[in-house]
């Protein structure tokens, strides 16, 4: 989800990228009711905190249940719920802290649902309560108000209470979430978790990507958990739910791994490219690592070479592969400015002026280009290794695989950052192995061969060497090649 300027009115009126809310399709509803009482039938009060025209809670009401919700904006006549004009986020800080940062007092709702605010990004609410909110949410951090919310009705929920929402799916792989992730495995058991197409709410005007997440307090409820990778589109999604179209699976293999992976989740990811996780990562080998942040770009940089302006600068090679051109131009003496500038940050000095690799680090694609000699580079991750490595590494960067480990089991987000690159497997090649990936790179750097052609090359020696099913293999290429659908 970015970061939009323009204004999304809902029929309201009021603006939907300040109010994060974004009304939950009927057929997510009951589904989330459907399941939540099949895990415990027996329950009676549901509770709402972001309960917004109350599309979800319909079917409770219609099974006689009894509601109560909350919301910081009044949408309207309530015809489901016993409904309270209150801030969700507000109500728990007062609730923790008047019990002196102990919440023995659980509330006694059963069932707890919830499509929570989608600002994913630091509003004006966290920026203007971030020290109070931190003494509360410290473990899990204050990135944004989906986390915050979801992570307010864990603790409020009681032994043994069902909570179902569609949310963000950012947390699942995101660094800054592993807090967040730790706390539900320390908390609840996982009962589903099911990746939503990207187009579930193009009609409200948002390219965002959600998951349904299906939790129980207390860690003793946990069984098999019921996944569904990203359905290519709404319809599909129907139909899978629907049919109950899911996989049941341990929860160890929605687990990338505590050690190294912080307690990512991951969805639909075959044993064989997991075992792969058990290989050196690059942070083993190598170095991966940021470098030059301005602060002030429009003073600092030139779009062009110029008098005072020399030094290549590469921050994001996007979808550019193997080779790509500068950014733009490094005022000279950068190193004086950054010692007096307080903004102006050289990270990392000592690998300035090497050769190395530059990654991407927004949008979709993956790639990696070479990075010259007495070039500069920014926040983007950029890896430093010998120089016999290089080439044939950046072969590695750019196939098929990567693009599926990095965007379809490491970081789910579009900011791509050194820290999940720095997770990447090695794969063990052999010494004609290398020496071909090294060709082929330096043949597309030349000018002597496609980008389109290299990856195919590339493709093949990558699975060759790694010898994994061929539907397996099938399964990386489509995904990379749709990556709008897949990721």
């Amino acid at each position: 989800m970015g970061r939009f300027q323009k204004i999304i009115l809902d029929k309201a009126g009021l603006n939907r990228r300040e109010t994060g809310y974004y009304s939950t399709p009927n057929f997510i509803a009951k589904y989330l009711t459907q399941q939540l009482i099949a895990i415990n039938p027996n329950g009676s009060k549901v509770i709402d905190p972001a309960v917004g025209q109350e599309e979800l809670l319909e079917d409770f009401f219609r099974k006689g249940k009894e509601i109560e919700s909350l919301d910081i904006v009044d949408y309207g006549d309530k015809v489901y719920s016993n409904f309270k004009k209150q801030d969700f986020i507000e109500y728990y800080i007062e609730t923790k802290l008047s019990n002196f940062f102990s919440l023995s007092n659980t509330t006694d709702h059963d069932y707890w649902i919830a499509n929570p605010p989608y600002n994913c990004h630091e509003i004006d609410f966290i920026k203007d309560n971030k020290q109070r909110l931190q003494k509360v949410f410290g473990g899990v951090g204050v990135h944004n108000m989906y986390a915050l919310f979801l992570a307010a009705m864990i603790d409020l929920a009681k032994e043994g209470a069902v909570l179902g929402v569609i949310i963000s799916d950012s947390f699942l792989t995101a660094t800054m979430h592993s807090g967040l992730r730790k706390k539900i495995l320390q908390n609840c058991s996982i009962h589903q978790l099911i990746l939503c197409p990207s187009d579930l709410f193009w009609s409200q005007k948002a390219d965002v990507r959600t998951v349904i997440l299906i939790l129980q307090k207390g860690t003793s409820y946990q069984s098999k958990v019921k996944i569904l990778n990203r359905p290519p589109n709404t319809t599909s999604l129907m139909e899978a739910l629907s049919n109950q179209d899911l996989i049941e699976v341990d929860l160890k293999h929605i687990m990338l791994g505590k050690n190294k992976g912080a307690n990512q989740f991951i969805v639909d990811v075959h044993r064989d490219i997991l075992k792969l996780f058990k290989n050196e990562r690059i942070s083993d080998l190598y170095h991966c690592i940021t470098g030059i942040s301005t602060g002030n770009d429009k003073k600092y940089l030139s779009n062009e070479k110029k008098m005072g302006y020399s030094i290549p600068f590469y921050k994001n090679p996007g979808s550019r592969k193997f080779v790509t051109t500068p950014d733009a131009y490094l005022i000279d003496h950068f190193i004086d400015e950054s010692k007096v500038v307080k903004d102006f940050m050289v990270r990392n000095k000592q690998f300035v002026g090497k050769k190395g690799i530059a990654c991407s680090s927004m949008g979709l694609p993956f790639s990696a280009c070479y990075l010259p000699e007495n070039s500069t580079f920014g926040v983007n991750p950029n890896i430093f290794l010998p120089e016999e490595d290089i080439f044939w590494m950046l072969s590695y960067l750019n196939s098929s695989l990567v693009t599926y480990l990095v965007r379809g089991v490491l970081i789910r987000s579009n900011m791509v950052t050194s820290g999940y690159i720095s997770q990447l497997p090695v794969l063990n090649f052999n010494y004609l192995e290398k020496k071909q990936l090294s060709k082929i790179a330096e043949n597309v750097i030349n000018g002597q061969l496609d980008t389109n052609e290299a990856i195919i090359e590339i493709d093949r020696i990558v699975f060759k060497s790694i010898g994994i099913d061929d539907l397996i293999v099938q399964k990386i290429k489509h995904f990379a090649l749709n990556l709008s659908r897949s990721v």
